[in-house]
């Protein structure tokens, strides 16, 4: 009966407070990329929120995925919790039918040193991870947003202006590029490294910039049998991964200084590739490992070539948002936080704050609650920043680690690379897999 009550009075409220003019959603998602769709399916598959309204805006459009012999530039490594996610997300499927690859072993070797780690089937009794194509992930959300009754999509649309009251006795408002005004109970930032919520909000945040710049590109491999092993290799101006798409492509993600970035970037495909020095350096790397191996170890794919205009760079760096919430206010995944892509975390910890915000969300519906309320964001901030910031930390003290060639330096990592290879209990927490449990669903 409490409840009930509750639950009649925020109603009452907001119909008070919601003006004819401004058209009113209990949830407005700003930002349709990997996460900010992933918050939208994920709100609308609760049975706790699926009575609220959800409004997605997003700046560019949906653009229909064709399979085609060109992939994309942009991969996530998926680990494996995060495919239970999609699961629970009812994409899995879609993306299967589409195209995904199964990592069977990681292979992380030193620039400097014999060390190395190997992650494998082994160790977990299934698949390491995941390799899928960003876009892909992206349009099969919004396939499944377009049938959702509870969701609305704004695209093509940008946010000029966020409006947060000093209390919960006003609604928040949002003044879109159209100028259309917009009020909610609850804004989501989800809009990515840059993100216009995060700035509007003016969030408190600690930063720096790596100097460097992520080189992405598709490479096209000599037929080999499967291509299941995902190989990176640490170096003195950063870590080299590659990462299989099929049994002939690869894809590349070269961490490395924006000089040597720019150069990467302008080599032309006909004089000596980039890619030719990759596989000279991880050749280098394995050949002196591998008498150490009890039993035949891999050996990295022979590259061919480059897929044409594959090639691209994005600036690395770091930050830890103090607070992800305001009243009436949450940010996600990379609006929330930023970290090294060395360990290949970044989708992966941006959908962990997915779930993470679901179940508080949850709470508060359940509890007949105001969507808004510090009370229950709190939870959120908590539980997501306790989580996030040691595994940004972790990657922003392995690049450092690694970006020295001083012999002290490289005996200790030696020595602890060898002593995480030796312990199978600490070698699974390097670095694909998420071990919060990712469970958005509440219909069972």
């Amino acid at each position: 009966m409490h409840q009930l009550l509750r639950k009649v009075v925020a109603l009452k409220c907001r119909s008070a407070l919601s003006t004819i003019s401004k058209p009113y959603y209990d949830i407005v998602i700003v930002g349709g990329g990997m996460v900010g769709n992933a918050m939208a399916i994920s709100l609308s598959l609760s049975n706790s929120l699926k009575a609220k309204k959800v409004l997605l805006i997003e700046s560019g459009n949906i653009v229909p995925l064709v399979k085609t012999p060109i992939y994309s530039n942009r991969v996530s490594a998926v680990a494996l919790s995060s495919v239970e996610f999609l699961k629970e997300l009812g994409i899995w499927d879609d993306l299967v039918r589409y195209r995904i690859k199964k990592v069977d072993r990681l292979q992380v070797l030193d620039s400097c040193s014999q060390s190395e780690i190997k992650l494998q089937q082994s160790d977990y009794g299934k698949e390491v991870a995941y390799i899928i194509e960003n876009n892909a992930i992206i349009n099969s959300m919004f396939c499944y947003l377009q049938q959702a009754s509870t969701v609305d999509l704004k695209m093509k649309m940008e946010i000029v202006e966020v409006c947060i009251p000093d209390s919960l006795k006003d609604l928040a408002t949002l003044k879109l590029s159209d100028g259309t005004e917009i009020e909610t109970s609850l804004v989501i930032g989800a809009d990515g490294l840059n993100s216009k919520v995060r700035q509007l909000l003016k969030v408190d945040c600690t930063e720096w910039e790596y100097g460097q710049k992520g080189v992405v590109a598709t490479l096209e491999l000599q037929a080999s049998s499967g291509n299941n092993v995902a190989w990176q290799r640490f170096m003195p101006t950063g870590p080299i991964a590659l990462l299989p798409l099929s049994d002939k492509h690869s894809s590349l993600v070269w961490s490395t200084s924006n000089q040597h970035a720019d150069m990467l970037l302008n080599t032309s495909k006909y004089q000596n590739p980039a890619t030719n020095n990759l596989l000279t350096l991880v050749n280098k790397g394995i050949s002196t490992i591998l008498h150490l191996e009890s039993q035949p170890a891999p050996i990295p794919p022979v590259i061919l070539s480059l897929q044409t205009d594959t090639r691209a760079a994005f600036p690395l760096g770091f930050r830890h948002c103090h607070t992800y919430i305001t009243r009436r206010a949450a940010l996600i995944g990379d609006a929330a936080h930023r970290l090294h892509p060395l360990a290949g975390q970044g989708v992966n910890i941006g959908w962990n704050d997915v779930a993470i915000l679901t179940k508080c969300l949850k709470k508060c519906a359940n509890d007949g609650s105001d969507l808004g309320s510090l009370c229950y964001l709190s939870e959120y901030d908590r539980e997501s920043r306790l989580y996030n910031l040691p595994m940004q930390l972790a990657c922003d003290w392995i690049n450092r680690l690694y970006r020295s060639s001083t012999t002290p330096v490289v005996m200790a990592r030696s020595l602890g690379l060898y002593a995480i290879n030796m312990l199978t209990p600490l070698r699974v927490l390097t670095p694909f897999p998420v071990y919060h449990v990712l469970n958005v669903s509440d219909r069972v």
